[in-house]
C-alpha cells in the first residue's frame, strides 16, 4: 500500500427518533441527517444525552421508535460500513500494537494473514506508529493508545466513524496533535464523521458543523455549520476572528442549556 485510498463517507439520517430510559424521555421526535463526507460533532453539558445518541446511532441501544439509516438501511453494531473509536482505548492488554489493529480484519474473515498485516501496517503508519508494531499496551502512552485504538477502526474501512470523546483523557497538547491527525486522516480518507466531545475548542477546530443538544427530551439546541475554510492548521486557525467568534456563542449556548431545569 504505497498510497492512500479513499475510503468516502455515506450518508446518515435519523428520522424522528424517540428513546427513553424506563418513564425518562431522553429523544422525541429527534431527526438529524450528515452528509456524506461531513465531519459533525455533537457537544454539550453532561447529561444532554451525547453517549446515548451516539450509542442509538451504533445501534448499541435501539429506539423506541423512528430509525437510524446508513446508506438508507437501518444501522446495526455489525454493520462492516461503521467503526467506532470508544472514549478509552479498549486494547487487549495481551496483544501487541499490531496484533491490536488486525483484530477487526480477524473477525471479518476476509483478508490473508499478509494481507492483513500490509493493512495493519499501512494504518499503523498513518497514525504515526511505525516502529511500534510489537510493543504491548502497556508500554504505550495514553495518545499511542488511542492511535491504536484509531488504527483498528480504520484496516476496515468504514464509511461512518463514530468517536465518542476520544481524546478526553489526554493532555491539552496531545489533544491538539491528535485534532491535527485526525484531520489529516479524514481529509485523506473522506469518512463521514460523528465526533462527540466536552471540549469546545476541538469541536470548532475539527467540524464542518456542530450540533449542541438540548437537555433530554428537547434534542437539538443549536445546529449551525462552521465557515471556518480548510485545510485548518493549529494556532492559525485556533487564533483566527472566527474561531474565538464561534467559541464565545457556543460557550454561551452550552451555560444557558446547563442552566435549564432537568427534566425529572
Amino acid at each position: 500500500m504505497d498510497s492512500v485510498q479513499h475510503v468516502g463517507g455515506d450518508p446518515l439520517v435519523i428520522d424522528n427518533l424517540y428513546f427513553s430510559y424506563g418513564q425518562l424521555t431522553i429523544f422525541e421526535n429527534l431527526n438529524i441527517t450528515v452528509q456524506p463526507g461531513e465531519f459533525l460533532s455533537i457537544i454539550g453539558p453532561s447529561g444532554c444525552g451525547k453517549t446515548t445518541l451516539l450509542n442509538l446511532l451504533s445501534g448499541f441501544l435501539e429506539p423506541d421508535s423512528g430509525s437510524v439509516l446508513l446508506r438508507g438501511t437501518p444501522l446495526k453494531p455489525e454493520d462492516p460500513h461503521f467503526g467506532y473509536v470508544f472514549q478509552h482505548a479498549t486494547l487487549f492488554p495481551w496483544l501487541s500494537t499490531i496484533e491490536n489493529v488486525e483484530f477487526g480484519l480477524k473477525m471479518a474473515g476476509e483478508l490473508s494473514p499478509s494481507e492483513m498485516r500490509e493493512k495493519a501496517m499501512h494504518y499503523l503508519a498513518m497514525v504515526g506508529l511505525k516502529g511500534f508494531e510489537d510493543y504491548l499496551p502497556l508500554k504505550l502512552s495514553g495518545g499511542m493508545q488511542q492511535r491504536v485504538s484509531l488504527a483498528r477502526a480504520l484496516t476496515l474501512e468504514p464509511r461512518l466513524l463514530l468517536m465518542d470523546e476520544p481524546f478526553g483523557a489526554l493532555d491539552a497538547i496531545t489533544r491538539d496533535d491528535m485534532n491535527d491527525e485526525l484531520l489529516v486522516l479524514w481529509e485523506e480518507l473522506g469518512q463521514t464523521v460523528v465526533f462527540i466531545t466536552h471540549d469546545i475548542d476541538e469541536a470548532i477546530y475539527l467540524s464542518d458543523r456542530i450540533i449542541v443538544l438540548n437537555r433530554p427530551p428537547h434534542g437539538i439546541y443549536k445546529d449551525f455549520k462552521s465557515e471556518i475554510p480548510r485545510p485548518r492548521s493549529g494556532q492559525e486557525t485556533r487564533t483566527c476572528d472566527l474561531f474565538w467568534e464561534y467559541k464565545k456563542d457556543l460557550r454561551n449556548d452550552i451555560e444557558e442549556v446547563a442552566k435549564s431545569a432537568v427534566v425529572a
